[in-house]
């Protein structure tokens, strides 16, 4: 259940989660990723200018500032928009962390890491390297959890490729040759559904109490 925000402060965008796509997880590239910040996006807070304080309280364990900031600063997000994507993020990572089978190895987290920092060295400073481990190791357990629940689940038939293929002016002469992309891109929209309509459910079913910047809670 969700408190009663002000408009401005519940703000939901679709794909608005930040987790890092590892080489066994490209298929959600769509749904989950780590977006270079583009020219136009929103400043992201200065790195040691934060003071801590609760942001919101999400089924009872307190979301900080800290780790807003840190999402901001990973995605180029506004304020707002971070907020959101971090109370998901812990919803989507309390569930996911009930099961055995989405517990992170230390090469996995050691793994991604690198590829991240390879890919954008300035986090180093930006966000450190404590922070970065935490956003890592919740995301990392977040597409354990989807890829064991709702892999198994899609199923995209011959007929579904062929019609989505001679529907796109920019497939290729040949449909054998791109089937097997097709039916990837569609099994990629298919899956981001079922995420989204994962995470609308934790949503609807959640407690979630936004905090003021007096540190007083908003709604009930």
């Amino acid at each position: 259940m969700l408190s009663s925000a002000t408009p401005s402060r519940r703000v939901t965008e679709s794909r608005s989660l930040s987790v890092l796509v590892l080489p066994q997880f490209v298929c959600l590239v769509s749904f989950f990723s780590i977006a270079v910040p583009s020219a136009s996006a929103q400043p992201s807070p200065a790195l040691g200018t934060t003071i801590e304080r609760v942001m919101a309280v999400v089924d009872g364990h307190p979301l900080l500032l800290s780790d807003v900031n840190d999402l901001s600063r990973l995605r180029g997000l506004e304020a707002a928009a971070a907020l959101e994507a971090a109370i998901d993020e812990r919803l989507m990572f309390f569930e996911a962390a009930r099961l055995t089978q989405t517990e992170v190895l230390a090469d996995e987290e050691e793994r991604a890491l690198g590829e991240l920092l390879e890919r954008r060295p300035i986090l180093r400073e930006q966000v450190g390297e404590p922070g970065l481990r935490r956003i890592l190791r919740r995301q990392i357990t977040i597409l354990k959890y989807v890829e064991f629940r709702f892999r198994p689940q899609l199923r995209v038939s011959d007929q579904e490729v062929r019609a989505a293929f001679e529907a796109d002016p920019a497939a290729g002469a040949s449909f054998e040759a791109e089937k097997a992309r097709v039916r990837e891109r569609l099994e990629r929209r298919a899956l981001d559904e079922r995420v989204e309509a994962w995470v609308r459910e934790l949503r609807s079913r959640a407690e979630v109490r936004y905090v003021d910047r007096a540190g007083g809670a908003e709604g009930p």
